[in-house]
Parts: structure tokens; C-alpha cells; sequence
């Protein structure tokens, strides 16, 4: 399929729209500062209007720092709210929410370093009952940081993102303005999404991470975790910024009360759907960044501007497409034909 050319063209326009002009110089200046023109193309309810500062606390509402939570320290599988991936620790290094953070995935006997990447499998189980997979989870439901997988790093430890200070030498962490982390969000091991080449569906190309993963269920992850999840389903997410596909993986904790229930996207409830979907369109205009937009087969683009889910089979297809595009970023050395080149073992830039 190949993509529009004016992707912007496909947005609705907004009813209520906000004019610099009349923004007062020095509030303009604060706006910016804090990651944003402060306008938005939308105007939601009261509950999802107001933009969180983007120094804030990167621990919970509550903070009580979930993501911080002492048992994936000692290894996963004693982390009760979760299937953890037996034989895997986490190492905490610097302060959460400072550019020095770093969670370390390791052995679990000898401390060697692993890439929750390159050395976790991907698949537990792909059969007539469902697709079971690992996933790694970098941000905690209700959090602030974004913290992510360091793709450069030896190891690939996650880190706290991060901005360059325009016309400053210096860089400061990212957090997201637009609301917490709606739910626990991560990544699949050994997957790609191909940036030398557009998707098989939206016809853009990826945005050259693993494929992203989304955890529905009700408890907070600790940053690093491994653990196993149901594939329910998945939203085709276009960066409105760089053209880029950027699939998210719906999943279901093995462990959550509600597992057994949930075995497709249209088994989880329109509020949760929707308070994603808004996140997901929405997230990064504080910055003064696009709207991003969704794949929509059967629209006429094939886009649209609000949030269109596939189901767990379609899902399946677009997960099993990420691995074998991770078998040539591997096979091939693909990374070197990147403009800044990441860590990929046996391919070293």
C-alpha cells in the first residue's frame, strides 16, 4: 500500500485552535520551555486536558516507584504479579529520572550482562490457543520518565531518554507531558521494525526499534521486566512527525486476574481503548511535534485520524513480520547501513 502524500491532510480539523499571537511573550517562552506551544488540535475532556510538567516526579501519582520494585532486583520469577522469565536479574545504576540511570539486565548466577533485545527468545508458545510471547517493559503504568532501551549501548541497557537543549551543550530528560504512561509499555525481543524499507501494510518505513508492546492489565511493572504476555492485538501508529511506522503489540499479563477473559483487544473495555488512543495521537504535541495518525484498512486513504485496532490474529502476523525482519538486521548486518549504527552482537558498526 503505498502512503499518502499529504498524511496531514487526513487529520480533522480542529474546532478549537489556539494563536500564538495572542499568547503573552513571556508565558510563550515558560509554554515552550516545558515542551510545547501549549496548543493542541484537540480539546478533550477536563480529565485528559491537563498537560503535566515535563520535570515532573518520574515515580507514580502515588509515588511509590513501582518501576523501582525491589524483586526484579533479585530475579524475575519473584516478581508474583507476573510470568517473570526465570534466570534474569536487574541491575540499578545512577538515579531514576537523571540522565545517569541504567537497568541492567544480567544472568541471574553469574551477573554477565544480557540484552533484554538480542539474548531474550521472543516466542513461549504460537498455536490454536494464541500467541504467547516475552516481552520487556521500560515504562511503568502511571509513570512519567520515559525510560527505553539504550539501542546504542553494549548490552542495551535502558536509559532515561532524552533532549538536546536547543543552542545549549547539554541535554536534559525526557518525560511525558501530555499524561503519565497510561499502562505498562515496552518492547518484544528480537524484532525489528525495518527503517531501510516501508511496512507491508502502511507502506511507511519502521522507526527502527523493536516492535513496541503494551501491557492492558491492572498491575504496575517494574523498569526491565521480563515477563510473559498474551498478544491481543495491535494499532498501526504513524509518527505524524517522521512519517514512520510505529506499530504497538497489545498484550495481556499471564498473571492478571482477568487473563483468562481477555483474548482479543475487543475483549478490553472502550475506556481503556480510548484513554490510549488519545495518548497515542496526542503525546508528543506538548513538544510542538505533529499529531500522529493510524493505519485503517478499508478507509479510503487507508489512514485516519482516530485510533483503528486490529485484532490478536492480525496481530500475530505483524509480530511474526517483526521477527523475520530481526533475522536480517542480524543475519545481514543491517545496522551498518544506519546513520547512527546501535549495538547488535557479531555486527559491531
Amino acid at each position: 500500500m503505498s502512503a499518502p502524500s499529504d498524511p496531514i491532510a487526513i487529520h480533522h480539523i480542529p474546532e478549537h485552535s489556539c494563536n500564538l499571537r495572542y499568547v503573552p511573550f513571556l508565558w510563550l517562552l515558560v509554554l515552550i520551555f516545558l515542551g510545547g506551544s501549549g496548543c493542541s488540535h484537540f480539546t478533550p475532556n477536563a480529565g485528559k486536558s491537563r498537560i503535566s510538567p515535563v520535570f515532573a516526579t518520574p515515580c507514580s501519582a502515588t509515588d511509590t516507584c513501582t518501576e523501582l520494585a525491589p524483586c526484579a532486583d533479585s530475579g524475575f520469577e519473584t516478581c508474583t504479579s507476573f510470568e517473570g522469565v526465570p534466570g534474569i536479574r536487574r541491575n540499578i545504576s545512577g538515579t531514576l529520572g537523571k540522565l545517569d540511570f541504567r537497568a541492567q539486565a544480567v544472568d541471574a548466577r553469574s551477573g554477565r550482562p544480557l540484552s533484554l533485545w538480542h539474548d531474550v527468545p521472543l516466542v513461549v508458545s504460537d498455536n490454536e490457543k494464541g500467541m504467547v510471547v516475552n516481552a520487556f517493559f521500560e515504562v511503568s503504568r502511571g509513570t512519567h520518565a520515559k525510560l527505553e532501551l539504550n539501542k546504542w549501548e553494549t548490552h542495551n541497557p535502558i536509559w532515561q531518554d532524552r533532549n538536546r537543549v536547543s543552542g545549549q551543550d547539554f541535554k536534559r530528560p525526557r518525560h511525558y507531558a501530555w499524561s503519565p504512561a497510561p499502562g505498562n509499555y515496552g518492547a518484544l525481543p528480537r524484532t525489528w521494525e525495518n527503517v531501510l524499507e516501508p511496512d507491508l501494510l502502511t507502506g511507511y518505513p519502521g522507526d527502527t526499534d523493536p516492535i513496541d508492546v503494551v501491557d492492558v492489565g491492572a498491575f504496575p511493572s517494574p523498569t526491565g521486566m521480563v515477563y510473559r504476555v498474551k498478544v491481543i492485538g495491535a494499532l498501526g501508529m504513524i509518527d505524524g512527525t517522521d512519517l514512520q511506522t510505529d506499530w504497538k503489540i497489545y498484550v495481556m499479563n499471564m498473571k492478571d486476574p482477568r487473563a483468562d477473559e481477555i483474548n482479543d483487544i475487543s475483549d478490553v473495555s472502550q475506556e481503556i481503548k480510548d484513554e490510549w488512543a488519545l495518548f497515542w495521537r496526542f503525546y508528543k504535541t506538548p513538544r510542538g511535534l505533529e499529531e500522529n495518525f493510524f493505519y485503517a484498512p478499508g478507509e479510503p486513504t487507508g489512514f485516519t485520524a482516530d485510533a483503528f485496532w486490529l485484532g490478536a490474529e492480525e496481530a500475530r502476523k505483524i509480530v511474526r513480520n517483526s521477527a523475520e525482519a530481526y533475522q536480517r538486521l542480524v543475519s545481514q548486518c543491517l545496522n551498518r547501513k544506519l546513520r547512527k549504527p546501535y549495538w547488535v552482537p557479531g555486527c559491531l558498526p
